[in-house]
C-alpha cells in the first residue's frame, strides 16, 4: 500500500478508537452535607427535641454520566428526600447535566428538608447551602470525567419484612417491628447494583439499589447518622478503595428492617453496623463478579416528563409527578418516582421491563413537580394500612400509572415504538 494510504488508514482507525474511547463519561464528587447540630430531625413525630450531636456524617455522593447526546447525574443523598428544582434547573442551565436525579436513602436520623427552608435563617438557610453543595459537587465531577465501562448484577439478601399485616378478614395492622423474623408478603429481597469502571476496569463508582425502609434507628436517637446506607457504603468502599458508593432506595414504602426502631440504648448503633454491612457483603459479592464489556457500544438515552394526578381526598387538587426514565446501553433500565412506591411496584416494573437489568430509584426527585409521599398500589390501597388507607394522598392507581409510563419509555428509547403510523 503507497505510504499516503497507510498513513490515511492509521489516521481513520486512530479516529475511531478516539471515538469509541469517548463513548460514555462518568465522574464523581462527594460532598459534606450534615447540618449544624440543634436543627429539627426528620422522620418521627415522636421525636423530643433536635439533633444533639453527629453520630455519623451525612452527604451527597455524585455520579455523572456522558455521552456526546446527553447526561445524567444521580446524586444519592443521605436524607429522608430532597426535592429540589432549583438544583434541577440550575444544573441544566449550567450545562452540567440534561437530566438531575435527587435520590435520597430516605434516613429517618437525619433532618427536616424541604419542611423548613428557613433555618437558621432565610438568608442563610441550611436547604439552601445544601443545594449550592451539591451543583457544586456535580460540578466537580463534570471537571474529572473518565472514559467509563458500566454493568450491572443482582443478588438478594432478606433483611427486612412487610409491615402491613393483612388478616385473614382484610383487616390490616401495622407490623412495625419484625424481629422474630416471621413470613411476610409482598417482600423483594433483590440487591441490584450497577458498577462504574475506567478504562482500566478499575471500579470508579459502586451504586447499590434495595428496598427497605432506612429506620433501624429509631426517635429515641438525637445524633446525626446516615443510618444502614451510610454503614454499607463505607464498607462497600473499604472493599474498593478507588470506588465512590451510592445508595438508592427501590420500592420502599412498605417494607422495614427486622430490627425497626431499635433503641440506641440497646446497642442500635451496633445493629446498624450490622445491617449495613450484611448489605455491603452481598452488594460486593454482586460487583465482584461483574465484567464489564469495554468494547460494547456505549450509549445514554433519557426522557423526563410530569404526570397529574388528581388528590385521593380532595379531588380538586392535583399532584404533579415527575419521572425520569433511563436507559443506558439498551441494557440498563431505570425509572425514578418522587415519593414511597410500594414494593409491589417495584416487582411489576421488573416484570414488566423487557431490558436486561431494571432499576426502580424510589424517593427520587428528578423532572420537576412535587414530593407525592406514599403510592400505594390499587390491592393495598382497597386493603388500608398506613401508606395505604391514610398518610397518603395521591390518587389511587397512581403508582401503576407511573410504572405502566416507564415502560412505554423504556420502550421508546430503545426505539422499539413508531413516532408514525405504518405496518
Amino acid at each position: 500500500m503507497h505510504k499516503r494510504g497507510m498513513l490515511l488508514l492509521w489516521l481513520c482507525c486512530l479516529l475511531s478508537l478516539s471515538v469509541r474511547a469517548e463513548g460514555l463519561r462518568a465522574g464523581t464528587a462527594r460532598v459534606e452535607i450534615t447540618p449544624p447540630i440543634g436543627f429539627v430531625m426528620g422522620g418521627y413525630a415522636a421525636r423530643q427535641g433536635p439533633s444533639i450531636g453527629v453520630h455519623d456524617p451525612l452527604y451527597a455522593t455524585v455520579l455523572l454520566l456522558k455521552t456526546d447526546e446527553t447526561s445524567v447525574v444521580i446524586v444519592s443523598c443521605d436524607l429522608r428526600s430532597f426535592p429540589s428544582a432549583r438544583v434541577v434547573n440550575l444544573a441544566r442551565e449550567r450545562n452540567l447535566a440534561d437530566h438531575v436525579l435527587l435520590a435520597a436513602t430516605h434516613n429517618h436520623s437525619g433532618p427536616l428538608t424541604w419542611e423548613d427552608q428557613s433555618w437558621p435563617s432565610k438568608e442563610k438557610s441550611w436547604f439552601a447551602a445544601t443545594e449550592d453543595k451539591i451543583l457544586s459537587a456535580i460540578e466537580s465531577a463534570s471537571k474529572q470525567m473518565f472514559t467509563a465501562h458500566i454493568a450491572a448484577g443482582f443478588g438478594e439478601i432478606y433483611l427486612g419484612h412487610n409491615r402491613r399485616n393483612v388478616e385473614a378478614g382484610g383487616k390490616v395492622t401495622m407490623l412495625w417491628r419484625n424481629e422474630k423474623k416471621l413470613p411476610t408478603s409482598p417482600l423483594d429481597p433483590t440487591v441490584g447494583v450497577i458498577r462504574v469502571g475506567d478504562a482500566t476496569g478499575k471500579p470508579r463508582a459502586i451504586l447499590v439499589n434495595y428496598a427497605m425502609h432506612a429506620v433501624v434507628l429509631g426517635p429515641d436517637n438525637r445524633q446525626i447518622s446516615a443510618d444502614y446506607p451510610g454503614a454499607m457504603a463505607r464498607a462497600v468502599e473499604k472493599a474498593f478503595p478507588d470506588a465512590l458508593c451510592l445508595f438508592t432506595q427501590g420500592g420502599a414504602g412498605d417494607i422495614n428492617p427486622y430490627q425497626d426502631k431499635q433503641p440506641v440504648a440497646e446497642n442500635g448503633f451496633d445493629v446498624v453496623a450490622q445491617v449495613g454491612n450484611a448489605l455491603a457483603q452481598e452488594a460486593i459479592k454482586i460487583a465482584q463478579r461483574m465484567k464489564p464489556a469495554s468494547n460494547a457500544p456505549a450509549s445514554l438515552k433519557a426522557t423526563t416528563e410530569v404526570l397529574e394526578f388528581r388528590d385521593r381526598w380532595e379531588p380538586n387538587k392535583t399532584l404533579r409527578a415527575g419521572l425520569t426514565s433511563l436507559l443506558i446501553n439498551n441494557d440498563i433500565a431505570i425509572a425514578t418516582i418522587p415519593g414511597e412506591p410500594f414494593v409491589d411496584l417495584q416487582i411489576a416494573l421488573r416484570d414488566k421491563s423487557e431490558i436486561k437489568s431494571t432499576f426502580l430509584f424510589g424517593y427520587t426527585y428528578s423532572a420537576g413537580g412535587e414530593w407525592v409521599g406514599y403510592i400505594p398500589t390499587l390491592k393495598a390501597a382497597t386493603e388500608g394500612g398506613y401508606g395505604a388507607g391514610y398518610n397518603t394522598r395521591v390518587e389511587v392507581g397512581a403508582g401503576e400509572a407511573m410504572v405502566d409510563r416507564a415502560i412505554v419509555n423504556f420502550f421508546k428509547l430503545a426505539g422499539k415504538l413508531k413516532n408514525t403510523p405504518g405496518n
